[in-house]
This record gives C-alpha cells, sequence and structure tokens, in this order.
C-alpha cells in the first residue's frame, strides 16, 4: 500500500509539473466534488468557516459542475448525511500543491477528473444553502498559496513537534494534528508491517494509542499503550522520558473509563520519572501535576 501511495503522489507531480509548471501564464479556474457529509463533521466545518481543511486521501474532483452536484444531490435521502458541493478555486500560479488533470488515464474520462495528492489544504470561503434546501450545500474552497500566513504557522508548529521523527512517523503525527485519524492508523499498519527496531516499533504503537484516545475508543487505546509501554520498558536507561510518556497517557485513558484511582497511579509513576530526568520547569512536569 506504500508504495501505491507513493507512486500515485509521484505520478501527479510529473503531470502537475507538465500540465501547470510549464504553462505559467494559466489563469485560475474551479472544480467542483459532490459529497455526503456526516452532520457532525459539516458543524464543526460551519464553526471554522475562515478556517483550514485539509481531506484525509487523495483528493478527486471533476470540471463539470452537473457532474459534482449529482453526487451531491444523492446524499439528501439520508438523514444523517449533508449533501455537499465544494467548488474549489485554483490558482496554479501561486500554489506549489501537486494536482493535475488525469482525463487521459482516467477510466471516467467523461468527467474531466482533476486530482489532488493527498492532504492538500484549502480555505473554506463561503457556505450556502442550494435552493433553500437545508440537506443541499454549495461550500468555496481556495488552494491555499505558499504564502499563506495560517499555513506558514501551521507548518512551523507542526515542524517543531515533530522534530526528531522518521520520515514516515512525522507524517503520522501530522495526520494525528490534523484529525485525520483513520489515514494516521493505516500508515501506522504500513510501518508496523515493515521491518523494524524495538524503538521504532514502539513509537508507533504509542501514535495508535493516542489515535484511539482521540476516538474514544478507550479499551484499545489501553492495548497499545501497554504495548508500547513493554517495549519502551525494555530500553529502560534510554527511554525513561518515553515510559514516562506511556504511563502519561495512560493515565488519561483510566480518566476517560471514570477508574480515577488507576489514573492517579499512572500519573504519579510519569511525574516521578519526569522529576528524575527533566528540568524542574520542564512542561512535562508542569502536565503531571496539573493531571494529578
Amino acid at each position: 500500500m506504500g508504495f501505491l501511495i507513493r507512486d500515485l503522489h509521484k505520478h501527479i507531480v510529473e503531470l502537475h509539473q507538465k500540465q501547470y509548471i510549464e504553462h505559467t501564464h494559466m489563469k485560475s479556474f474551479t472544480v467542483f466534488r459532490g459529497q455526503g457529509l456526516p452532520k457532525a463533521d459539516f458543524d464543526r466545518m460551519m464553526k471554522t468557516q475562515g478556517g483550514l481543511l485539509s481531506f484525509n486521501n487523495f483528493l478527486s474532483t471533476t470540471m463539470d459542475h452537473q457532474v459534482s452536484l449529482a453526487f451531491a444531490e444523492s446524499n439528501q435521502s439520508n438523514p444523517d448525511l449533508i449533501g455537499i458541493l465544494f467548488a474549489i478555486t485554483i490558482n496554479p500560479s501561486i500554489s506549489n500543491t501537486a494536482f493535475a488533470n488525469v482525463h487521459e488515464v482516467s477510466y471516467f474520462k467523461v468527467e474531466k477528473e482533476i486530482l489532488f495528492s493527498m492532504h492538500s489544504i484549502f480555505r473554506i470561503g463561503s457556505m450556502k444553502q442550494i435552493n433553500g434546501n437545508n440537506h443541499l450545500w454549495q461550500v468555496d474552497l481556495t488552494l491555499t498559496s505558499d504564502s499563506d500566513p495560517d499555513l506558514y504557522a501551521l507548518t512551523e508548529q507542526m515542524r517543531k513537534e515533530t522534530e526528531g521523527s522518521t520520515g514516515w512517523l512525522r507524517l503520522v503525527k501530522l495526520m494525528i494534528k490534523l484529525g485525520q485519524y483513520k489515514v494516521a492508523e493505516d500508515l501506522c499498519g504500513i510501518l508496523l508491517a515493515q521491518k523494524m527496531n524495538d524503538d521504532e516499533t514502539g513509537n508507533v504503537l504509542f501514535q495508535l494509542g493516542l489515535i484511539k484516545l482521540r476516538q474514544e475508543e478507550h479499551l484499545e487505546a489501553l492495548t497499545f499503550y501497554e504495548k508500547s509501554l513493554e517495549i519502551r520498558q525494555k530500553h529502560l536507561s534510554s527511554q525513561r522520558p518515553a515510559v514516562a510518556e506511556c504511563y502519561n497517557d495512560i493515565g488519561l485513558v483510566y480518566k476517560k473509563m471514570g477508574q480515577y484511582s488507576n489514573a492517579l497511579s499512572y500519573y504519579q509513576k510519569a511525574l516521578k520519572i519526569r522529576q528524575e530526568t527533566l528540568p524542574p520547569d520542564h512542561s512535562d512536569i508542569a502536565e503531571s501535576y496539573n493531571n494529578i
């Protein structure tokens, strides 16, 4: 699966170079995507209007408005979904995001498909009902430029938070940060299928625990955290801060489950290690005191 993702991204980049980078005179244009969105996701998007939006995989769009509208309308009959017509404005001259016209290589040639690579980021513009229908909305998006201040700030923050991680694990952490938990979990699966040392395996299992914690799947989170802890404890001398990290998050899980005595026990274990290994003013120590 990892090879498929990498090869598809590479192909999109190559097509983008030929179609857009080498033709700098191209003007802005609009593509469309119709889909159903769970009400909870739609409500979150409404609250972040004007903010940034990232899709969790390769994004298929079309230049055909009617085709996309039909896809959006097909979701109206499901009471749990909102039909969304995304109208995406692209200015090829100000963004390095990889996207390409795949009309010649697509099976559905009539759809005039424009395919974006994974995790392209857009700014949410206006949101309006279509024909007064509360279950059918148009959402205007703009592909972010490289100079977008919010995107730059987000990128810098993520860079600092993922320093020291390998490339794939860094991507996992980025996806968790963006709330793309299914993508992060799939990437962890790819990593675990590869040959890794104990340190790397422990790190991936910890991220899986974090994913499940964010998804409120507490028993699964506990299982992954305990597996990560077991591996990290084998290398106690070099992994003490990482062991404390496991103790802390296991405490978080127990707190979520209402098992407060267990939570306190693990919080105290984390604090003890952090006091022994970190400066007294370190933020992790403050976190432990706050949890207790």
